[in-house]
């Protein structure tokens, strides 16, 4: 297995309780490792409110809501003008179609060319 960038926050398929056939998407977490430490690897906790939501509990997502190519979801401030001139600001999301597929570059058992053994 390879890494992955830090922010890579997984979402893993799971049935629904008392239906094996539904599906929808829970949170996971991805193992800190640090090379030269012996501690147990913690999980990488989400920095965004946006996927803090009920921690330490399961956060789900309903499958439909998430694109094959996945989605990338972005926070900022909204400012806009009223009709009486009145400036009115609050802080927004949005969602966008991600990259595609394995974007974040994740590999399991991968083969690796090497150099043949030299033999004597």
């Amino acid at each position: 297995m390879n890494t992955v960038p830090e922010h890579w926050i997984p979402f893993i398929a799971v049935h629904l309780d008392n239906d094996p056939r539904e599906t929808q998407l829970q949170r996971a977490a991805m193992p800190r490792i640090l090379e030269g430490d012996s501690t147990a690897p913690a999980k990488v906790r989400p920095r965004t409110s946006l996927l803090r939501v009920n921690l330490p509990d399961a956060y789900y997502i309903h499958e439909e809501e998430v694109p094959r190519a996945g989605a990338v979801v972005f926070q900022s401030f909204q400012r806009t003008r009223r009709p009486d001139g009145a400036v009115v600001t609050w802080f927004g999301a949005r969602k966008e179609t991600g990259r595609g597929e394995g974007s974040s570059g994740l590999r399991f058992d991968a083969l690796v060319a090497t150099a043949p053994a030299a033999t004597s």
